[in-house]
């Protein structure tokens, strides 16, 4: 289960995130969360396969994209909880163990319902379905430590990307042969367990600029 500890990290670096991206009022900006995330659902989806007249894509070769999306999910739903007056990291995270908890003892359900309960809830109550987001992963057998992995390393590449030109178009994905998350895969793998948020964005600054 994610500890506290690493809750309140990712919080952390998705405070910084908004506030690099839009400002320190960044909570007043009027965001869309609840279609952010109804869209990256969809986009979980998309890579799930879900087109009866095609093949479906092999699910567990995708396992790597879909979790990235899952992961995009989840910046969305923190910073929509940081938007709210009274909110703590210890409610949200009592919130994921009773979704955990409540996940084991409720009757299956597809990726596809998932999600799509994910984005309905969001738009119909204006709350996140916690449970749907234990299910999505389950599906893909993604624990909460990789969550925590996944969400350090993407919020330290959209950090990176905002540092080097991504707003204003200047930046590219691609460079020294390969795209930016690939060398963040590569170097996220070459921490092993010396992985934190500043070694990733330090290795990537030096491997974009050297």
């Amino acid at each position: 289960m994610l500890t506290l500890e690493q809750l309140k990290e990712m919080l952390d670096l998705q405070e910084k995130l908004e506030v690099h991206i839009a400002g320190e009022d960044w909570r007043n900006a009027n965001h869309d969360y609840a279609l952010c995330i109804h869209m990256e659902c969809a986009e979980v989806i998309d890579k799930y396969g879900w087109k009866h007249w095609k093949n479906l894509p092999d699910r567990a070769q995708n396992a790597d994209a879909i979790a990235m999306e899952l992961v995009d999910v989840w910046h969305f739903v923190m910073a929509f909880m940081l938007t709210f007056d009274d909110f703590s990291a210890e409610f949200m995270h009592s919130q994921l163990l009773a979704a955990e908890s409540e996940y084991e003892n409720e009757p299956e359900k597809t990726m596809v319902q998932y999600c799509i309960g994910m984005g309905y809830s969001m738009f119909a109550m204006t709350q996140f379905p916690y449970g749907n987001f234990v299910g999505a992963m389950d599906k893909i057998g993604m624990s909460f430590d990789m969550l925590y992995i996944l969400y350090v390393s993407k919020n330290i590449l959209n950090l990176f990307r905002q540092d080097h030109g991504y707003k204003d178009g200047t930046y590219h994905k691609y460079w020294s042969g390969r795209e930016d998350d690939e060398h963040l895969h590569e170097i996220r793998n070459q921490l092993g367990n010396d992985f934190n948020a500043e070694r990733l964005y330090a290795l990537l600054e030096n491997r974009y600029t050297g």
